[in-house]
């Protein structure tokens, strides 16, 4: 097939060296240091749990740790997806997205036990502020990591964006969790993992409107 000569003209035009794009985990690296503002800013700026001495470090800034650490994996999946030809299979994007819901069951159901501080009053508007914080925690590193994945031009964009906002729903509902006194099922379960949702949910929006556009109106109507 030949290249119309309007087109040859305009590659010509924009020829230059390109470096070749890091690795997934090298791009995720850039995302630490939201990581550590998200784990760190509702217990600075608010306080820690109160029962934080009862359930023990591990459960508190342990299991927050476990989080960050398992974000930055599935951010990490996720800038692999997002590289063409370098898709998950279905088993495999399952598997990205039920673990940290696994994890963070197992969290809130551990935690539970040793902790029994319960919503009496106002369930409701306390539920809205965790949904609302932990997803505007989350927005930073939503954002940045959508900016990340959309320069490797993904064809699946929704899902290499709704893994991303899973990775930062993590790593936001660690330094949450680490203020919020009440670790009862009902509460976490909704208004926690809500958040969670919340993120995904706005990064595959994100994601979609970030695509790159590689119509043909795109390159000045030159179709190939």
């Amino acid at each position: 097939m030949s290249v119309p000569t309007e087109l040859r003209a305009r590659i010509e035009a924009d020829y230059e060296p390109v470096r070749p794009l890091p690795a997934p985990r090298v791009r995720a690296i850039s995302l630490l240091p939201l990581a550590a503002l998200a784990l760190l800013a509702a217990p600075t700026f608010f306080n820690v749990r109160s029962d934080a001495e009862r359930i023990g470090w591990l459960l508190t800034w342990g299991a927050s740790l476990g989080q960050v650490a398992l974000g930055f994996i599935v951010i990490t999946a996720a800038l692999r997806e997002s590289i063409p030809g370098r898709a998950w299979s279905t088993a495999a994007l399952a598997a990205w997205i039920v673990i940290p819901f696994v994890l963070l069951t197992a969290i809130t159901f551990t935690t539970s036990e040793l902790s029994q501080i319960s919503l009496q009053r106002g369930w409701w508007l306390v539920g809205l502020v965790c949904v609302g914080g932990s997803a505007a925690t989350a927005l930073p590193i939503v954002a940045l990591a959508n900016v990340l994945a959309a320069r490797a031009y993904p064809t699946r964009p929704a899902i290499a964006g709704l893994l991303l906002g899973v990775g930062a729903g993590l790593m936001a509902d660690a330094g949450w969790r680490l203020f919020c006194h009440f670790g009862e099922p009902s509460h976490v379960l909704t208004a926690h993992v809500g958040g969670l949702v919340l993120a995904a949910l706005s990064s595959a929006a994100l994601a979609i409107r970030l695509k790159p556009d590689t119509t043909s109106e795109s390159l000045g109507g030159v179709r190939l």
